[in-house]
């Protein structure tokens, strides 16, 4: 087909036109009394008539009830045409005494007929209509195309609007409607039959991974299996229809080709960002569960204590689709009875909690598949968590809730899904749940409109602190220093553990700061009125913080009386009558939730300590305040909450974007996070297998090393009862105390090897060595923590220098100024975000800006490396060096201009254009570039040559097992070598070998992208 560049509708137009030719779709031939008729009933007679082998009478009187149901809107319509399209219509057939199904379209795509029409005239009786391009299945009008000049002012909304106005116009020509489709071939959108524009999804791209979204969607076969089994009307009293994003219907493919191959029972992993309708990808994988497998339970395991509601309320509305009704089990005893009483299909609903503890077998069914939500920390500990238990004074050894849930059902099959990434090293989740299956980012959702982009602005708190109170506690800490050991490796550790005792909750729960940080707040919120529903959330460090946010607002403007809610967990432990008032009671929190996510609510903003911050969707809140510190999954769970996409049906508003507002200075883990969640994968750990081996060699010495110098007995650790492994520990400690500082710190050097080196181990890591691992570590913290106990000193300190720093933030409010940032730009855009920061910085915090300068590089460095390796490997390595001479105290003005520098040279090496279009395939190209023989001896044109001939053959025998498998590596690397050497001479016989390094990189670009290499089916 023709990849020419559309300059207008009608080249569009045939350009459709031959893709739908060449996939098997047909010219219509419509012959119809006028031009309100919208199916073709010649064609839909003889298809039932084919279909369901039935007679001409059966096949009419289908046809006159299809007329019954026509409506004169279009949501009504096409959900009875939807319903017959799914269910078929029951016939009464006077010969037999019964009622017959008869379909309209076979599920068999072989089986059924496809015809486009271009330029079809409709007609309402008033005026006509004419859609460009309408499809037919058997004679249904199924799907609806406008099209669009690429070079027209018209965009893609305006191609929407006119398939709206159609729908008003000739409602019932959307009886049978599957696909609202709209295109301008540089973009290319389609949606359920109602949904808004936001809820469109689609491509920036005509190519897609060597399709294209006529390809993807109306392949015959395809299109069939979308309308059968990636489509569903709820059943509320207000019906929603869904249609599944491609993002979900690959992930549910891949899932049902996993565990059909699968040996182990390991469904896998599918990793979807917060806010890309996880909840209902969950839905259309238990259907096709329930499809592909003829016996199939469903068990979905929350990782809540109470239910996730909204969870269940989506499985309890897509009951006719599942055609199940899903169950809440309140215990295990239920559950038990529940899975021995139906042998076969249900659909319960439980919570991850009821595995806290070893439970034994619950059920060794093997049609049972379990979908765990949130499939990350909650589930880890397969070897078990290593403790002291002072109270019975054992060594005890406390599992994960997967570890326990494998146990109770050892041959059930298990898909985790979760919104935030696994981590290189996080060996357990993998071991439960198995690799990815697909993967959705949060760069994959904003580019797809899945979600909408989340701004981020800073407003520094400056606080006026009394000189003679920060002085006293400079000389408070000054003195404590001088009475310590400076030899003592314990003397850092007492240090930092006087540090961390200032508590920053000082300062977060100070009712001053707080007041003023409420003025400014309410203030910023007010401008906003206007852009949305007027709706945010903030989020406070504590319970004391959030009741103090929630009294001021009140306090300084009464008329948000009655529009602000306090949404926290109760507690016994509350003192104060008036702020358990406040609070919302735990049985109307349910009914606060519901009534916060009508776009029309009473309540304009929660205020928040932990609740509300995973699993709650309110797609019109568009603002969160932020005024505690949050790490990793928890606050990309967190800053999720503003990034749904919303439109107002009736004001026609729609949300742009989401906005954190940071009061905090959160940034700095909001970055670490980014860096690693936007784009889809973990590579900030590129640990490789030989580091693997080392490390557990290294493990293996430390063990012998401890054993014959200072714990004598340790290698035979695990063999221990856990009563004697806690005489253990206690006895080793006190022997260790004992010795001289020069001696116990030599230990405390070992110690902490021992456990990096585990770390870096811990994939190939046994029982029995983790089990001696965790016992070296706690004698070590034993060490510390005995110390720093045993230092009155520095108890005294603390106390002092906490009383200094209470009365030296004792300003009033008009002391406390709120600094506005002018930063308001995409989170996703870490690298500009943290240098604008910086630069900022220079004077006032030299140091500070050099920190953020260097994570601005990182950022850029990661960007990089996607496309440049060898450009970014040698950024990476120049930036080792600047923080080297910042760490030796070069003169900071010096490593800021050098920092400056670098920064520059990435981004204009970025600019750069490219050899090849395809990402991956530049990537290759810039790695055989560099080889020196290959760079110095071949021209261009051979260089593009040697890199799609290489990735082809790391296509043709990469497997899934390239990571973690020497032997899997070892072919891919022969077959590489032998392509070169066969087709390019390559290493000539004076070069002497192949050069390692080339093949080291090749190795390292598979390891950051391994499923891309994967060759297509």
């Amino acid at each position: 087909m023709s990849k020419t560049n559309v300059i207008s509708e009608e080249l569009f137009e045939n350009e459709v036109q031959e893709e739908l030719e060449f996939l098997g779709w047909e010219k219509a031939n419509f012959n119809r009394p006028d031009f309100r008729e919208f199916i073709d009933f010649n064609t839909l007679n003889d298809k039932i008539i084919e279909i369901n082998q039935t007679s001409p009478e059966i096949a009419q009187n289908a046809i006159n009830e299809i007329r019954k149901h026509f409506e004169n809107d279009f949501l009504s319509s096409n959900l009875n045409g939807f319903k017959i399209l799914l269910e078929g219509i029951k016939i009464y057939d006077k010969n037999s005494d019964l009622y017959l199904t008869i379909n309209l379209i076979s599920s068999n795509y072989k089986e059924n007929k496809y015809e486009f029409a271009r330029q079809m005239q409709f007609s309402n009786g008033n005026e006509l209509r004419i859609p460009d391009i309408t499809l037919f299945i058997n004679g249904l009008p199924i799907a609806i195309m406008e099209l669009k000049n690429s070079l027209a002012v018209e965009g893609l909304e305006d191609a929407f609007n006119q398939n709206e106005s159609l729908k008003r116009h000739s409602p019932n020509l959307w009886m049978f409607n599957a696909i609202n489709f709209v295109s301008n071939r540089v973009s290319s959108k389609y949606g359920s039959t109602n949904a808004n524009f936001k809820h469109f999804y689609g491509w920036n791209s005509w190519d897609i991974s060597g399709s294209n979204p006529i390809k993807y969607l109306f392949d015959r076969e395809s299109i069939i299996e979308i309308i059968k089994n990636y489509t569903f009307y709820t059943n509320e009293q207000k019906p929603v229809k869904y249609l599944a994003a491609p993002h979900q219907i690959e992930a549910v493919k891949n899932t049902i080709k996993n565990l059909k191959e699968s040996q182990d029972n390991r469904g896998g992993v599918i990793w979807h960002t917060q806010g890309s309708g996880k909840s209902v990808t969950m839905v259309f994988l238990a259907r096709a569960i329930m499809n592909n497998f003829a016996k199939s339970t469903i068990l979905m395991v929350t990782d809540r204590n109470v239910l996730d509601q909204q969870l269940f309320l989506r499985f309890l509305n897509a009951e006719n689709y599942l055609r199940n009704k899903s169950v809440n089990i309140g215990s295990r005893k239920e559950l038990i009875s529940e899975l021995n009483d139906k042998k076969h299909f249900g659909i319960y609903f439980t919570t991850v909690q009821k595995f806290a503890e070893e439970t034994g077998v619950l059920s060794n069914r093997d049609d049972i598949f379990m979908l765990v939500d949130e499939a990350h920390r909650s589930q880890n500990n397969l070897d078990g968590e290593k403790t002291l238990s002072k109270v019975t004074e054992e060594f005890i050894v406390k599992f994960g809730y997967g570890r326990y849930m494998r146990d109770a059902f050892p041959n059930a099959k298990i898909i985790g899904f979760t919104g935030t990434p696994l981590m290189k090293m996080d060996k357990d989740t993998r071991s439960i749940f198995g690799d990815f299956t697909h993967i959705y980012s949060m760069e994959n959702a904003v580019r797809d409109g899945a979600t909408v982009p989340i701004n981020y602005e800073m407003r520094r708190t400056k606080i006026s602190l009394d000189n003679k109170y920060t002085d006293l506690m400079d000389q408070l800490q000054f003195d404590y220093i001088k009475t310590l050991d400076q030899d003592d490796i314990l003397s850092d550790q007492k240090v930092d553990n006087l540090i961390k005792n200032i508590n920053h909750s000082l300062i977060l729960e100070n009712d001053d700061i707080i007041k003023a940080k409420v003025i400014d707040l309410i203030q910023h919120f007010k401008k906003r009125a206007n852009l949305l529903n007027n709706k945010a959330m903030i989020v406070a460090n504590s319970r004391k913080a959030a009741f103090k946010y929630y009294k001021n607002i009140l306090a300084l403007y009464p008329e948000y009386k009655d529009k602000v809610i306090l949404v926290m967990t109760e507690s016994n432990k509350d003192t104060d009558p008036e702020m358990t008032e406040a609070i919302v009671k735990k049985s109307d929190v349910n009914n606060a939730a519901n009534e916060f996510r009508k776009p029309n609510s009473k309540y304009k903003i929660a205020i928040v300590v932990d609740m509300w911050l995973t699993g709650f969707d309110v797609p019109d809140l568009d603002v969160m305040y932020l005024d505690k510190v949050i790490k990793w999954h928890n606050l990309m769970q967190a800053i999720a909450r503003v990034n749904r996409t919303f439109e107002d049906r009736e004001t026609r508003k729609t949300k742009e974007s989401g906005l954190i507002v940071d009061y905090i200075g959160i940034w700095k883990h909001l970055a670490d996070a980014l860096i690693q969640y936007s784009s889809g994968t973990d590579n900030k750990l590129d640990i490789n297998i030989e580091d693997v081996v080392k490390a557990k060699e290294k493990l293996e010495e430390i063990f012998q090393i401890l054993d014959d110098n200072y714990i004598k007995g340790i290698t035979n650790f695990s063999n221990l009862d856990s009563k004697a492994k806690y005489n253990f520990v206690i006895k080793k400690t006190d022997e260790l105390l004992a010795l001289s500082n020069e001696e116990r710190n030599k230990f405390i050097k070992i110690a902490r090897k021992a456990n990096r080196f585990f770390k870096i181990a811990y994939s190939s890591i046994t029982e029995e060595e983790s089990t001696i691992c965790k016992g070296i570590q706690i004698i070590n913290s034993l060490i510390l923590t005995t110390s720093l106990q045993r230092d009155e000193n520095l108890v005294l300190t603390i106390d002092a220098i906490k009383r200094a720093a209470e009365q030296a933030i004792n300003a009033n409010a008009s002391q406390v100024e709120i600094l506005e940032s002018k930063i308001s730009k995409n989170i996703n855009d870490v690298a500009r975000i943290l240098q604008t920061e910086a630069e900022g910085l220079i004077n006032s915090a030299p140091r500070v800006a050099a920190e953020l300068f260097r994570h601005s590089i990182e950022a850029l460095i990661k960007e990089t490396e996607r496309i440049r390796p060898v450009f970014a490997k040698k950024a990476s390595e120049k930036l080792k060096k600047i923080i080297l001479r910042l760490q030796e105290n070069e003169d900071i003005e010096r490593v800021i201009e050098m920092l400056r520098q670098l920064s520059k040279e990435i981004i204009n090496e970025n600019n750069k254009e490219l050899e090849f279009e395809d990402i991956q395939l530049q990537a290759f190209f810039e790695v055989v570039a560099d080889d020196n023989y290959l760079g110095y001896n071949n021209n261009s044109e051979t260089l593009r040559r040697i890199a799609i001939d290489l990735m082809d053959k790391v296509k043709d025998h990469v497997t899934g097992q390239f990571n973690t498998n020497p032997k899997v590596q070892s072919h891919v690397l022969f077959e590489l070598k032998k392509l070169l050497k066969n087709k390019y001479g390559y290493p000539p016989d004076a070069l002497g070998g192949v050069s390692g390094i080339l093949f080291d990189k090749i190795k390292n670009e598979i390891r950051i992208n391994p499923d891309y290499f994967r060759k297509d089916d």
